[in-house]
């Protein structure tokens, strides 16, 4: 298979929702924010198969010391076939040097990412709020 990476902010609302809904995420019911996300992204790498996405990867950075990875994902049926760690080695080396590349994952997953050179330090607190999806 022959996948197409593209670095584009401005993807396609229901391709989105698409891939979103596709890993279980609750971020898919919310399309406006999950579109003005991904739109207002530092850094945004997506993975086409034809004309369907499957894959993401995204982050928001202060631009020198801190970058926060938002979301990676990829469509259950394009796993495994090395396209999360392509999208972590790319972004990886985008940001070679910040003090701090930060993500937070599930706790079955830590290991996945310990291959990139995370590691769990700290803890991490959540405010959650998914009121409604008014944004445009």
């Amino acid at each position: 298979m022959e996948f197409e990476y593209k670095y584009i902010k401005d993807i396609n609302k229901d391709k989105l929702v698409q891939l979103f809904t596709s890993v279980g995420w609750k971020t898919a019911e919310y399309p406006n924010r999950l579109y003005n996300a991904i739109k207002n992204s530092d850094l945004v790498i997506s993975v086409w198969y034809n004309a369907e996405l499957v894959g993401l990867i995204s982050t928001i950075s202060d631009g020198y010391i801190n970058v926060f990875i938002t979301y990676l994902l990829i469509r259950p049926d394009f796993q495994k076939q090395g396209i999360g760690t392509s999208l972590m080695q790319k972004t990886c080396e985008h940001y070679k040097g910040f003090g701090r590349r930060i993500l937070s994952t599930e706790l079955d997953k830590e290991k996945y990412y310990e291959k990139f050179g995370f590691s769990i330090d700290g803890i991490v607190i959540f405010n959650k709020d998914w009121s409604d999806d008014n944004t445009n």
